[in-house]
């Protein structure tokens, strides 16, 4: 089901070319390539800690439970990006738990799961593009909040889900699935609704840098929750924010 066609910028000899693209929905038939563009993304990221590779088992697991991917392809049908959404339902690995949702919300929750994008094809705006893409359909399919996890040393993905209106509500230690990360990677929870009503209660405003993870952790314990962040210094202005989510 082809979603959107358009042209991208792609750099290729030290200068930028047009390519027209397609996005569509996808299932099993693009898992080879989305593990083979994961692998190409990872090995590129000087700081490996930004994107934890998702297997092809749990891709596969995930379809069988209702996921959704969007692709991204080029002229010759080649994968240049995808985002893909799962649904967790009840399952521990719902951020709801992080999050104090109630678990009567927690079946209304998507997941938004990796996003990555082929070097070439940076700077085209596709992380902000494919979710825009992916919010109509998760409202089809009746889903109320989206929650995702981000490294604070990430501020391009971090940027395109607050713009979104996601807003930083939890720093932990996650996935410590690995002789190298045992105690797991530093991540972000962000969470909104597909109504976006979130409400302030005053003007209690701190701004503080990303990578400061102490101080922000004792703000996200203490009621506050990233608001905004900020382009020029990679700053984020921390409010206190009203329940219930």
């Amino acid at each position: 089901m082809i979603i959107e066609k358009g042209v991208l910028l792609k750099e290729k000899h030290e200068r930028e070319i047009e390519e027209n693209y397609i996005a569509k929905l996808v299932s099993y038939e693009a898992l080879d390539d989305m593990v083979k563009l994961m692998d190409v993304v990872y090995e590129a990221l000087p700081n490996k800690e930004v994107l934890f590779v998702d297997s092809y088992d749990d891709l596969y697991e995930d379809l069988n439970k209702g996921a959704k991917i969007i692709g991204i392809y080029g002229e010759e049908n080649n994968l240049i990006a995808f985002r893909y959404v799962s649904f967790p339902g009840l399952e521990r690995r719902n951020l709801g738990y992080d999050l104090g949702l109630p678990e009567t919300e927690l079946h209304k929750l998507c997941q938004l799961e990796t996003t990555v994008v082929d070097p070439p094809y940076r700077g085209n705006n596709i992380q902000f593009m494919t979710l825009s893409m992916m919010k109509p359909i998760i409202a089809k399919e009746g889903y109320k909040h989206m929650a995702c996890t981000i490294s604070p040393y990430n501020f391009y993905s971090v940027n395109n889900i607050m713009r979104h209106g996601l807003k930083i509500k939890s720093l932990k230690r996650k996935y410590g699935t690995t002789k190298d990360n045992s105690d797991g990677i530093w991540r972000y929870i962000l969470h909104g609704t597909l109504d976006d009503n979130l409400e302030l209660t005053n003007n209690d405003k701190i701004n503080i840098e990303m990578t400061n993870i102490d101080a922000q952790v004792k703000l996200l314990n203490n009621g506050y929750i990233g608001y905004k962040l900020y382009h020029e210094d990679q700053t984020l202005d921390y409010v206190r924010f009203s329940p219930p989510y």
